[in-house]
């Protein structure tokens, strides 16, 4: 199955490659074909021209882009420790917020 693979895909490399023919005819017409020219007309160098935008404007900069970046990030025991010590912290809270509506209550 591989090897079916990489032969189709060898063949349309050798396909992908093909150069462009340009043809003038008699009249002057141009066709741009992937043969060969027909009798009657001769070949010319095809050149493909593309244009470019006389100005490129750059892209846009988002603007956190040049904010200060952390020199150094914090070790994962670190943000262990701390998430740790803030489930304490509301643990703690929800007791005394319990106690605190036991005593409201009575």
């Amino acid at each position: 199955m591989k090897l079916i693979l990489c032969a189709v895909l060898a063949a349309m490399t050798g396909v992908a490659g093909a150069t462009v023919n340009k043809c003038v005819d008699a009249d002057g017409q141009v066709t741009l074909t992937d043969t060969a020219c027909p009798q009657g007309s001769r070949a010319e160098a095809y050149v493909e021209q593309t244009t470019l935008p006389a100005t490129v404007s750059p892209a846009p900069r988002s603007r956190w882009a040049d904010l200060p970046r952390p020199a150094a990030r914090k070790s994962v025991s670190t943000d262990v420790a701390t998430l740790q010590m803030a489930r304490q912290a509301l643990l703690l809270r929800d007791e005394e917020d319990k106690q605190r509506r036991l005593l409201s209550s009575r």
